[in-house]
């Protein structure tokens, strides 16, 4: 994502039209010009002529009339000056949404050389959020009272979101991170949906363990002896093994099978243990993603929806128009996002019927959900997929919802 410079040191209102994409996206204000104080010009004549008879004076202003005068002046100015001064706030509206199915400026959202056996007919459109104030006090009173008052904003305090308080390349740089992480995870998550093995390579080791044996790049073929070429598998292996254990480990490296053995790492949550790496996936199919200025983990769902519709047996969104939102993991696991009111608005702005929402973000959802707009429930890819197909059938009342 390309940086864009330091914002203007006096932010004004915000531009017309809709704002600038991104799940949390990195928004600048402009500058306003310098405010120009204008009165009636006065006009001299000049020249001859006859004598004109002494101007007569006005009335006088009475004290108390000049003091008045001059109190509503002030307070005139120290609105002003008000409405132009930051606060540590940022404003969350509505942003766009693409459809992940179709093409943006002309470029298709998801690029996938092998061609669907169906027709894809119906819209899976991702949604974002646009965002000011990213720069710490860049929003300014006006702003503020703005999006107080308007039903389709959201504010949060600066701290709360950039405790650390980054730079805005260190954000930007993170958002363009967590978009391309989405889109590898939702690849992985999309494939192994559809059946496909979704091979598991060293990104990085991160215990003295797998320090010692492993190297990044390589690819894990068996746990114990048993198959683990495929993620789903790996996974499942190592939900049976103790935190402690020594296991050995096949691996492809350079080209050759080698075995290693190491001690697995206590798992943070759950059954099982981990190998002790950060890992990498090898797909069995190239997935390219034509999508810019728009940053943030919480199109996964959205992306894997669309890759296992443009290679799956099945037309999911079955002429309907969908919309939704939710980070994804490899398992399919569809994770909560922020500000999902302003995204389900954006949907029913562009024309969605149905919202897929994180069932993790119900409870924040609850009574704004916008007219005309159903929102369904979903916490995995499969619970997706079945509400899909209940869209389709007509099965509307049998839809899982929030409340």
């Amino acid at each position: 994502m390309p940086s864009q410079g330091p914002p203007a040191s006096q932010p004004g209102p915000l531009p017309p039209g809709p704002p600038p994409p991104l799940g949390r996206s990195l928004v600048r204000r402009r500058g306003l010009p310098p405010l120009s104080l204008t009165g009636r010009a006065s006009r001299y004549i000049q020249g001859g002529g006859p004598e004109k008879p002494p101007a007569r004076r006005g009335p006088r202003l009475a004290p108390r009339t000049i003091t008045l005068i001059a109190s509503a002046s002030a307070a005139v100015l120290a609105v002003s000056v008000m409405t132009l001064m930051p606060v540590p706030y940022v404003l969350e509206t509505p942003g766009p949404t693409l459809d992940t199915l179709g093409q943006a400026d002309g470029v298709e959202l998801i690029q996938i050389e092998q061609s669907s056996s169906h027709e894809i007919t119906g819209q899976l459109r991702l949604t974002t959020v646009g965002a000011y104030g990213l720069e710490p006090g860049s929003l300014t009173v006006f702003e503020l009272v703005k999006g107080y008052f308007d039903s389709s904003d959201g504010l949060l305090p600066y701290d709360l979101l950039y405790p650390d308080h980054p730079s805005n390349e260190e954000r930007e740089a993170e958002s363009a991170e967590q978009m391309n992480s989405s889109q590898e995870l939702a690849t992985a998550a999309a494939l192994g949906y559809l059946g496909m093995d979704v091979g598991v390579l060293v990104d990085e080791t991160l215990t003295d363990s797998a320090k010692a044996v492993l190297r990044s790049g390589d690819l894990i073929l068996r746990v114990d002896g048993q198959d683990a070429a495929d993620y789903s598998r790996l996974r499942a292996l190592m939900e049976t093994v103790a935190p402690g254990s020594e296991i050995e480990l096949e691996i492809e490296r350079a080209g050759v099978t080698v075995s290693v053995r190491l001690t697995t790492a206590e798992a943070e949550s759950g059954a099982g243990s981990l190998l002790g790496i950060a890992v990498d996936f090898d797909f069995p199919v190239e997935v390219k993603f034509g999508i810019e200025e728009i940053g943030g983990p919480s199109a996964g769902s959205m992306f894997a929806l669309g890759i296992i519709d443009k290679l799956g047996p099945i037309d999911l969104a079955g002429g309907h128009v969908i919309a939704g939102t939710g980070t994804v993991a490899p398992s399919g696991e569809i994770g909560p996002i922020g500000g999902i009111e302003q995204k389900m608005i954006a949907a029913k702005r562009d024309g969605a019927e149905f919202f897929l929402a994180p069932a993790a973000n119900c409870a924040e959802l609850l009574g704004h959900e916008p007219a005309g707009l159903r929102v369904i429930k979903v916490s995995s890819l499969s619970e997706a997929t079945a509400a899909l197909s209940g869209v389709r059938s007509g099965a509307l009342d049998d839809l899982p919802r929030c409340g």
